[in-house]
């Protein structure tokens, strides 16, 4: 039977102030998947004594993404909830705190649109507020402030060609001319928040190069403006310990908090489920479709 790539989300307790720059040997402990999502591109946050991480859960009926969050204790975490669910693929929950308010700017490139949601009643509901770009194709929106400016990395997709864009942005939303740092590069995709350590700042990066997720790049930012950057360091599977059970085929995403650190895994596994329940779902569709008219 036909073997599909899934993804799992795997955290740790920090050590001091050491991070994947430092430290490739403590081990990571993973999170079950579901019978329905598997769990990819996790984003996390500490707020109020609690630690939540937030991700795309890939659903494996529909086809598609929604966003969900589990939360982290030290005897381990809770079930996923879903917590943004629309009729287009969602991932990369980027998750912002500015003040006493959460936001996240989830991926949404099918939408063609670049959004922010607010939660309304942290960490279950949340509402749209605003569109920072519009009529644009662009995934892994990643916002981080650096002095008294804040800017914003995102990977656009122009025709057949992927740029790494970085702009100047507010509340009103992006500059309206960003800076093309790459184009057509397979490991310049953003992988996270800015790490900042030791006075400096990393980019977490998608390396894409020979497979999606082939291993994690994680650039040293050496100037804004111009911008500039040097890979510090080359993450790949094989280096990541976990109980996962085997090696891990990829990773693509990598989040730091004050005491946790969290990254995915890529397997690939037969899904028996897709099997049972695509074709109900496509009838289903069908018999939707015939009645609706």
């Amino acid at each position: 039977m036909r073997k599909f790539e899934n993804w799992t989300i795997a955290y740790r307790r920090r050590i001091g102030d050491r991070t994947l720059l430092d430290d490739t040997a403590s081990p990571f402990v993973c999170i079950p998947n579901t019978w329905r999502y598997w769990c990819a591109d996790p984003h996390i946050l500490e707020n109020d004594g609690k630690t939540y991480i937030f991700a795309e859960l890939y659903d494996r009926i529909l086809c598609r993404g929604v966003i969900g969050y589990c939360m982290l204790a030290e005897d381990g975490v809770t079930p996923w909830r879903v917590v943004l669910n629309m009729p287009f693929h969602l991932s990369y929950p980027h998750i912002l705190q500015r003040g006493n308010d959460v936001y996240m700017i989830p991926e949404s490139y099918v939408a063609n649109e670049i959004a922010v949601y607010r939660a309304v009643s942290f960490p279950d509901r949340w509402e749209k507020v605003h569109v920072l770009k519009a009529d644009f194709c662009a995934v892994d929106t990643t916002v981080f402030s650096a002095g008294n400016r804040t800017y914003a990395f995102t990977f656009r997709f122009v025709h057949d060609t992927e740029q790494l864009m970085l702009y100047a942005a507010d509340d009103e939303g992006f500059a309206e001319d960003g800076v093309c740092l790459a184009s057509g590069d397979p490991q310049m995709r953003p992988a996270g928040h800015i790490i900042r350590s030791d006075g400096s700042l990393y980019r977490p990066a998608q390396d894409c190069s020979e497979s999606y997720g082939c291993a994690l790049n994680l650039y040293r930012i050496e100037s804004l403006d111009p911008y500039g950057e040097t890979l510090f360091a080359k993450i790949k599977p094989e280096m990541i310990q976990s109980d996962l059970g085997r090696i891990a085929d990829g990773i693509h995403t990598y989040n730091v908090s004050e005491h946790w650190e969290v990254l995915d895994l890529k397997g690939y596994e037969t899904d028996l489920l897709f099997y049972i329940m695509r074709p109900i779902w496509f009838i289903w569709r069908r018999v939707k479709k015939l009645f609706c008219r």
